[in-house]
């Protein structure tokens, strides 16, 4: 049932995103040469065939399997893409400040080349989701989140984090949203949903079970339902009403956890602002009400917290008035209670 919007941002990708989307479908043979590919792309765009199957203990045989497997006559149409993308700057491009970074940060990086290394996934991961991204599945799914009477997302593990951000983004502009990582509490959730509401799930692979199950669940509650993935051809795309793309490939699938959670809270926002515009004027009181009620608990630009001078001591030789030694005497007996007891 998925969307055609998944499928366009699918037929957009590059090659390497279309390679990386698709990895967690492959056998062992083609997952080894596509990570091959993936890792250095520029080299594998100057080697022969024979090269290649060496490199990823395969046989040239599963080199051209895998390369009709993607919709190309063989492997040097393959080189050719890959050759092809690197002139554009696209991410086959190692010298191209944009593109992910290809393989593990090595340990013994300093931390300049580390934050740059992530930053450049980062921007990139957020780039070609922006490229991807289809805004007519963007401004359909904002529409029915605008007007429905409840929304819930699914989502789990790294995921659950982005869909907690979500949630209290809609609700703080009076979409009421619920989300759980708990799978038992989120089940519970899903049972009361109905036509007028929408079920999101948000999955980096598309392959999580309990999203795919729990998005079946709302469907069959009569909810619109949604994905937010990387993978157009994943089980949970194929199954929701609408799905918005995130990058199909981020820094090769081992940086999942960084840039493609970028990306994520990239479509979040995204999808927030487009709601918020539809419910401009209430969402707008709502902010200001809400930014009212926490402004108490906000400092201003110079102050600092107040704080309670201690008393100075009287100088020796100063006599005391009897008031004074008084308060004196209280604060001693004071201090001598709290010490003693042990419940203070």
């Amino acid at each position: 049932m998925g969307s055609t919007g998944a499928h366009e941002a699918n037929a957009n990708a590059t090659l390497l995103e279309r390679i990386a989307s698709m990895r967690d479908t492959l056998t062992p043979t083609a997952r080894r040469i596509g990570d091959v590919i993936c890792e250095d792309a520029a080299l594998v765009a100057r080697i022969g065939i024979e090269d290649l199957a060496e490199r990823t203990g395969t046989s040239t045989a599963s080199v051209n399997r895998f390369c009709r497997m993607l919709g190309l006559a063989g492997y040097t149409e393959l080189r050719l893409v890959l050759a092809g993308e690197a002139g554009r700057g696209g991410p086959a491009d190692r010298h191209d400040p944009d593109a992910d970074p290809s393989g593990d940060i090595p340990a013994d990086a300093d931390a300049e080349t580390t934050v740059a290394l992530l930053a450049s996934s980062t921007v990139h991961a957020i780039r070609r989701t922006a490229e991807l991204l289809d805004t007519s599945d963007l401004d359909r799914l904002a529409g029915a989140v605008a007007e429905a009477g409840q929304v819930q997302v699914f989502a789990f593990g790294g995921s659950a984090d982005v869909a907690h951000y979500l949630a209290a983004q809609l609700t703080g502009i009076g979409v009421p949203t619920l989300t759980s990582a708990d799978v038992h509490t989120a089940a519970a959730y899903a049972v009361t949903l109905g036509p007028n509401d929408v079920a999101i799930a948000i999955s980096h692979s598309g392959r999580a079970v309990q999203a795919i199950e729990l998005l079946d669940l709302a469907r069959s509650r009569g909810a619109t339902t949604a994905a937010v993935t990387s993978s157009a051809v994943s089980p949970l795309a194929a199954d929701a009403d609408v799905t918005l793309a995130t990058t199909a490939r981020t820094a090769t699938y081992r940086y999942r956890g960084t840039a493609g959670r970028h990306a994520q809270l990239f479509v979040t926002d995204a999808l927030y602002v487009r709601v918020a515009q539809r419910r401009a004027e209430s969402a707008r009181q709502l902010l200001d009400l809400a930014g009212a009620a926490t402004a108490r608990y906000q400092l201003g630009p110079s102050k600092k917290p107040a704080r309670k001078a201690a008393p100075k001591p009287a100088k020796p030789g100063t006599k005391q008035t009897p008031r004074q030694a008084g308060r004196s005497s209280e604060r001693t007996r004071s201090s001598s209670s709290r010490t003693s007891n042990p419940h203070h």
